[in-house]
């Protein structure tokens, strides 16, 4: 009798453990999909600005984006000079990506394909931010952090994107902290 006890409280023990230690790839997952989502914009990014004969980097823009996601991530709870280092993070390699498309497109035209108009594709980046940052402030709200790092970098998978974009995302993410109270 003690051990038919001791082998069902081992095996309903071992469905919990394992339940919460997914909970923590999947959001880890959740939140890597969301910036691997952003990030497959950079595509569309690069070619309308190919098009349109602009720059890759617009600082005012990046400015902007910066100043909204802070504003962002404060409304939310997250302290907003934690989270500057990660949404820089992002545009440095947004913007890479976009240099490497660029550099291939100079050998290498792209066929049948055409960019999604810039300010679509902004109004999208926009609401993914938003999401990110709701991801981070609901995961660091329920006491847990980012520790899965092969979990997120594996995610992260989108073309000319490097490792060390992945590792910088990564390593500034795991900076971001809550406001104090």
């Amino acid at each position: 009798m003690f051990s038919k006890v001791s082998a069902g409280s081992l095996l309903l023990a071992g469905l919990f453990f394992s339940e919460t230690a997914l909970a923590s790839p999947t959001q880890c997952g959740d939140l890597a999909s969301l910036i691997n989502q952003r990030l497959s914009y950079m595509k569309d990014v690069a070619g309308y600005k190919a098009e349109k004969h602009l720059a890759i980097e617009d600082v005012p823009q990046e400015v902007n984006v910066l100043a909204n996601s802070v504003a962002v991530a404060e409304k939310l709870g997250l302290h907003g000079e934690s989270v500057k280092p990660f949404i820089q993070a992002q545009m440095d390699a947004a913007k890479a990506i976009q240099y490497r498309y660029r550099a291939d497109w100079l050998s290498v035209a792209e066929n049948n394909w055409r960019p999604d108009p810039l300010p679509q594709v902004r109004s999208k980046i926009s609401g993914l931010n938003t999401d990110i940052l709701s991801c981070i402030n609901a995961t660091l709200l329920q006491g847990e952090r980012f520790t899965n790092k092969t979990a997120f970098l594996r995610v992260l998978d989108q073309a000319n994107l490097k490792e060390s974009d992945k590792a910088r995302i990564w390593y500034s993410l795991q900076q971001i902290t809550l406001k104090s109270p």
